[in-house]
């Protein structure tokens, strides 16, 4: 199957292993819960639809590489208990707790948690001491003399030996005892995971038109050559944050990711094209202000180039769109924020209103870092705290010195300050909006009603935060985009 069925099968188990019965009981005994075991190729997403069931079934996440881990670690030391047994001293080996499930139980106790997803990474890579342990634990969820607690749920994710020298094939023993899951790369759906994920424009629209080349391995007389979707991800990340610098891409940036000597070469001369587009056609006016462009839509350009074109549209627009939503749900938190604070003031002085502004990002500051070493914390949670924290301390700096000059209150300054900042967000959709109607008549005289339109509309629809806005502000451009999508 390919990472999205297997993400969506991954979220049954869970669901289905921490589901109780009548009697607060879980409906299938802990013995009876296999370990869901994910088998697929280096760098296809196994973790990350992991970590995604984990947060779409609202449990708790904890993952461990197991080639990092010894017997030792994963077990737990030996040390010496005296007992006694009918009047005689002995001497017998015991194990501290493992770990692993120290880890756990951690989780548990500073979450609050009892359910949750414990992932292990390589587990067909484990060394051969350890390898009775990990039976053990796959068979009875347990590391030594500890159990793994009963609301928690064994995920694994292994590699064939194809692709791993050190990896070796699990027997019948091992696999009779998984529920065993076999991960292909499909292009479609990794394009509907990078969509949440800001994937470049020029690697969506070569893999678009050469899906084949998102996951490749071979081998030859120079050694392996190897693409693989994680290495799409992290150059997008590396070209986004180049073009923003105002760094120069060089063609040797491509093959540190792209592992594969004409894959890198054919994606090198794609990104020069696509990259010569954007300043040939220039797409601000319309993305921006829902202008139409000083030049004229040609429907005579290759079909790589219109692709291309239509997806910096889209990947303009999702990005703004993104923005929007994170400004957004900046000011949703800062109202309740703000809420939270007036309740906490015995006095309004400036100094006890900054006291108290501290405490409270304090607070929550520790919460969160108690979260996020547990995989409880996503990246968007803490950039919007981040986000919270700098506008509440900026708000702070700005109306302190005012109401200790005026001698007003300092918390209705901020409050005033923030409603200012927060009026800004409707005009801001209204160009957006704009923006998306022009966007989307432009496209459609420009190059008709093919590829470029379906590529445009899922681009759009498969970002959540564009999504939600269209469903919201644009029901009936949002169901044409469906229509163009095929959805």
């Amino acid at each position: 199957m390919n990472i999205k069925e297997a993400r969506e099968e991954l979220c049954r188990a869970v669901k289905a292993y921490t589901a109780r019965d009548a009697s607060g009981l879980y409906r299938i005994p802990q013995a009876r819960r296999r370990p869901i075991l994910l088998m697929g190729a280096p760098g296809i997403g196994k973790t990350a639809i992991a970590a995604q069931a984990a947060a779409r079934c609202h449990v708790a996440f904890l993952s461990y590489t197991m080639t990092h881990h010894t017997r030792q670690s994963a077990v737990g030391l030996p040390m010496i208990r005296e007992y006694s047994f009918q009047g005689k001293p002995y001497s017998m080996t015991e194990y501290t707790m493992s770990e692993i499930i120290g880890s756990v139980l951690r989780v548990i106790e500073e979450t609050g948690m009892e359910e949750g997803l414990l992932f292990l990474d390589e587990i067909n890579c484990v060394s051969e001491t350890l390898l009775p342990s990990m039976l053990q634990l796959l068979q009875y969820k347990t590391f030594g003399a500890h159990r793994l607690p009963e609301g928690w749920v064994i995920a694994a994710a292994g590699n064939p030996p194809l692709y791993n020298r050190s990896a070796r094939e699990l027997d019948m023993v091992t696999l009779d005892r998984v529920k065993y899951i076999e991960i292909s790369p499909d292009f479609p759906a990794w394009r509907e995971y990078a969509a949440g994920r800001r994937i470049h424009s020029s690697i969506l629209s070569y893999l678009t038109l050469k899906p084949e080349h998102l996951y490749v391995f071979r081998r030859g007389e120079g050694g392996r050559q190897f693409v693989t979707p994680r290495g799409w991800e992290d150059l997008s990340e590396t070209l986004l944050a180049y073009e923003e610098l105002g760094l120069s891409v060089e063609d040797s940036l491509f093959c540190q990711y792209i592992r594969c000597e004409d894959v890198s070469r054919d994606f090198s001369a794609f990104y020069r094209l696509a990259d010569s587009l954007s300043h040939r056609f220039p797409l601000d006016a319309l993305a921006l202000r829902g202008e139409r462009p000083s030049w004229s839509p040609d429907a005579s350009l290759p079909g790589d180039e219109r692709l291309c074109l239509a997806e910096q549209l889209c990947e303009s627009l999702t990005g703004q769109l993104s923005s929007w939503e994170a400004d957004r749900s900046l000011f949703s938190s800062l109202s309740y924020f703000m809420d939270g604070l007036r309740a906490s003031l015995s006095e309004k002085s400036p100094s006890a209103v900054e006291s108290a502004c501290r405490a409270l990002l304090e607070k929550r500051g520790a919460s969160l870092a108690a979260r996020k070493p547990f995989g409880l914390l996503s990246e968007k949670e803490e950039r919007l705290e981040e986000s919270l924290k700098n506008t509440v301390l900026s708000l702070l700096a700005f109306s302190r010195p005012e109401a200790e000059k005026q001698g007003t209150d300092c918390l209705s300054l901020m409050e005033e300050r923030l409603k200012e900042q927060a009026a800004r967000l409707e005009p801001e959709a209204l160009r957006l909006e704009k923006a998306l109607k022009a966007s989307l008549d432009f496209l459609l005289e420009a190059f008709g009603d093919g590829l470029e339109l379906s590529v445009f509309a899922c681009g759009l629809l498969e970002a959540p935060e564009s999504a939600s806005f269209l469903s919201l502000r644009l029901p009936q451009l949002s169901a044409r985009l469906k229509e163009l999508a095929g959805l």
